[in-house]
């Protein structure tokens, strides 16, 4: 049984575009000139606050808001130039 599409025309702009989100065509067409976010840590530092594997009773209490400026705001501003 076929499906019939009302708009053709919309409905393959819709798929093209999920391609581009699928295939990181943004992500290589504009490279990172470095592997930060706009808190300026690294995707390391962020997975390690987010994982709950080392996390002890008193860290589970506190939200990840709170975690995140724990860790964050604790942090040397020399380490910042390196």
């Amino acid at each position: 049984w076929p499906i019939k599409i009302a708009d053709p025309e919309t409905c393959d702009q819709m798929y093209e575009s999920l391609v581009r989100i699928h295939t990181n065509y943004y992500k290589n067409k504009y490279p990172r000139l470095k592997d930060t976010s706009f808190t300026g840590v690294t995707v390391e530092d962020c997975k390690m606050i987010l994982a709950t594997g080392t996390l002890t009773m008193e860290d589970m209490k506190k939200g990840t808001w709170k975690k995140l400026r724990e860790k964050f705001y604790a942090k040397k501003p020399e380490e910042d130039s390196k």
